[in-house]
């Protein structure tokens, strides 16, 4: 939600603020670019609109600590109260109907020492405030909540949430999904899988509160290999994810890869090596792939090795060989259980700092037959909007009737469809 906000408005809210949080945006500033931020003058220094856009805006390739540096400017500037939350509810859905939007899902995420009652108040002003926009906006857009977990404590928030839908009737309205997002580097999506079956089983029990899980992959991986990268991607969709955000590593060309460190833990390697055994026959009949004597070799030895050391793997014209052969793959397995694909072309080529437009996977996953959608990310930080995010994609080859029948499927992976709580007579629910 907070991602939407464009530079003028956020320039207003941190006005408005007596106590900007700014600590939150210069250390991560310092970390980044090596240099102090000096805030004495900040509202005279970037009272200029070009200058606010310039500190503001993330438009070019640069890697994700980049994107949250300039994310972290708008959680100093934003006062982030149940009444900002609310205005800010306001605020987006006006100018995104001006763009022709006619649905949405926002996504908020709260502090990591946010206890349960700020959870409550600000999950309910910010479904208040989605159906106060409705009303104001004469219902020709319609708005969604998804909450946002931290990757390593969302067992706790997701009981409180629960209880919130059972006790405000307009949480379990508004409210339709949990989504896992920023850094995925260190947070393995296997940690996940009795969570995501947890959820699921929920669901299925209470489908009147049903939530969708969203999950964010595949976007952001320097500390492993390129096909651990992808395991990670049909992990999620295993564990039960409906729907994946980004899944660069599933998609980009391998040739793209050859300048991957192939540096990561043992332990990850050993993952891999296992998960391509289990799957070796499949693997096999797909293409090149590492053969099972070598892999079960090569387990065995790693296994001798302290799973928290470091292990390179050379990425050669072989590896980028296989690398093909487990995409393919995973993309059939990913098909073949029905998981959705976010792609947001903008944040894809800035954040995977992708050189050329054509490398973008989406047209490899249409080939694919993956069910996808396009979508803005951020668009308040990316300075886009839908339609630009569609634009971009007719610029990669994607014709304009397949964008036509990205836009209307979206409508058929809304949360409230892909977790059961609704269904559509062209999905079924559960």
């Amino acid at each position: 939600m907070y991602g939407c906000i464009p530079a003028h408005t956020l320039f207003d809210i941190g006005k408005m603020n007596t106590s900007p949080r700014w600590s939150i945006f210069t250390e991560s500033f310092e970390k980044f670019y090596g240099k102090k931020f000096d805030t004495g003058k900040f509202f005279e220094n970037y009272a200029k609109p070009e200058n606010f856009r310039k500190l503001y805006h993330f438009n070019h390739r640069g890697p994700f600590s980049e994107f949250q540096c300039k994310f972290n400017l708008i959680i100093a500037l934003s006062v982030f109260d149940e009444k900002e939350i609310k205005k800010i509810c306001l605020d987006v859905m006006t100018e995104q109907l001006e763009k022709k939007v006619t649905f949405a899902e926002y996504r908020i995420m709260y502090s990591p020492g946010e206890d349960k009652d700020g959870y409550f108040r600000k999950t309910l002003a910010a479904c208040e405030g989605l159906r106060e926009a409705e009303s104001v906006l004469k219902n020709e857009i319609q708005g969604k909540l998804v909450l946002s977990l931290h990757r390593n404590n969302f067992q706790e928030p997701y009981r409180w949430v629960k209880e919130f839908m059972q006790k405000e009737e307009i949480i379990q309205k508004y409210l339709t999904g949990i989504d896992f997002c920023h850094i995925e580097e260190g947070f393995p999506p296997s940690d996940k899988k009795e969570f995501f079956q947890k959820v699921l089983a929920d669901n299925v029990s209470n489908p009147e509160s049903a939530l969708s899980i969203l999950y964010h992959v595949g976007e952001s991986f320097q500390d492993k290999s390129p096909k651990s990268a992808v395991r990670w991607v049909i992990e999620s969709a295993i564990s039960g994810a409906h729907r994946l955000g980004h899944c660069l590593s599933l998609g980009l060309n391998p040739e793209l890869f050859r300048l991957n460190s192939g540096i990561e833990l043992v332990k990850e390697r050993l993952d891999q090596v296992q998960f391509e055994i289990d799957h070796y026959e499949l693997l096999r009949t797909t293409g090149e792939t590492q053969e099972l004597d070598s892999l079960r070799s090569e387990f065995d030895s790693l296994s001798q090795r302290e799973i928290n050391s470091q292990i390179k793997i050379a990425i050669n014209a072989r590896y980028l060989l296989q690398l093909k052969t487990f995409q393919d793959f995973a993309m059939a397995k990913i098909k073949e259980k029905g998981t959705v694909i976010e792609t947001c072309p903008s944040s894809n080529l800035f954040i995977g700092m992708i050189e050329n437009l054509k490398d973008h996977p989406l047209k490899r996953f249409l080939d694919s037959n993956l069910n996808v959608t396009i979508g803005s990310d951020d668009p308040g930080i990316f300075d886009t909007n839908l339609k630009k995010e569609y634009e971009l994609a007719g610029e990669m080859g994607i014709s304009l009737s397949k964008l036509d029948r990205i836009r209307e499927k979206s409508f058929e992976y809304k949360s409230e469809i892909l977790s059961g709580r609704q269904t559509s007579k062209n999905h079924p629910s559960g």
